[in-house]
């Protein structure tokens, strides 16, 4: 059974007690744009509504889990805001959610998989956040999450490093909750439904209170602003345009 609301981007359909979300955008590597985090948002809110319903699935079609924001709205305050609603809601929700990572996951897609409470990660599944090679930045959460996630050291190495995160690494950090592929995700996902909803509930609301609930001081908030607006930001989007390697002036 599908959702009457899941659109062509995003499929939402239903297996037993386990809502399936799938990114349906393989020709973009299932990069996302504002419509894709308010469908996935939605999806993930209404959830909860369907009383048989008892986890969720978020996984990519085709090649890639999530390669990141599509490259023309990543500027964009209406995708910033989509964003931010999607991950919220998927922490906010009282269903377990896993991301089924069978390729990779790059920015806002490893953002995606951390606001999910486990991961299944694939052979070709690895993860990156190159904010700064972009010349621009993550908000708190994703950096405050990465910590909680990752440890500190590795979150470091990720946000300042831009390095990429292998298989290997993830299982290393405790990050990939499973290896396997996507007949795992589903095994789990109906595995933990039929545990109890209530404790699962708690447990859930306990482990996400946390770092990532503190609100940014004045002078993080105006950084952060700082950096979006910066000459860095437009010389990095026109050497992609011209391919070639950006130079940056903390400007």
């Amino acid at each position: 059974m599908t959702f009457p609301e899941q659109t062509s981007e995003v499929l939402v359909a239903i297996d037993g007690p386990v809502i399936v979300i799938t990114i349906n955008r393989d020709h973009k590597r299932n990069s996302l744009t504002p419509t894709v985090c308010d469908a996935i948002a939605t999806a993930v809110e209404d959830a909860p509504e369907r009383a048989e319903a008892r986890t969720i699935i978020i996984r990519g079609e085709g090649r890639a889990f999530c390669a990141g924001a599509d490259l023309g709205g990543a500027h964009n305050a209406e995708f910033h805001g989509q964003l931010e609603r999607m991950l919220r809601a998927m922490q906010d929700c009282p269903l377990i959610i896993i991301a089924d990572v069978q390729g990779p996951a790059v920015g806002a897609g490893m953002q995606l998989s951390m606001a999910a409470d486990l991961r299944v990660v694939g052979q070709n599944g690895w993860f990156q956040v190159p904010p700064v090679k972009l010349g621009i930045a993550v908000d708190p959460w994703t950096v405050r999450r990465a910590r909680v996630l990752l440890g500190g050291a590795r979150a470091r190495t990720i946000l300042l490093g831009a390095e990429r995160m292998e298989l290997v690494d993830a299982v290393a950090c405790g990050f990939a909750s499973y290896v396997g592929e996507s007949a795992l995700a589903d095994e789990v996902a109906h595995r933990i439904a039929q545990y109890a909803p209530l404790s699962l509930k708690f447990h859930k609301m306990i482990l996400n209170d946390d770092e990532t609930h503190i609100d940014p001081t004045l002078e993080q908030k105006a950084l952060y602003e700082q950096v979006w607006a910066s000459e860095d930001a437009v010389e990095a989007a026109v050497a992609r345009s011209e391919r070639r390697e950006p130079r940056f002036r903390g400007l």
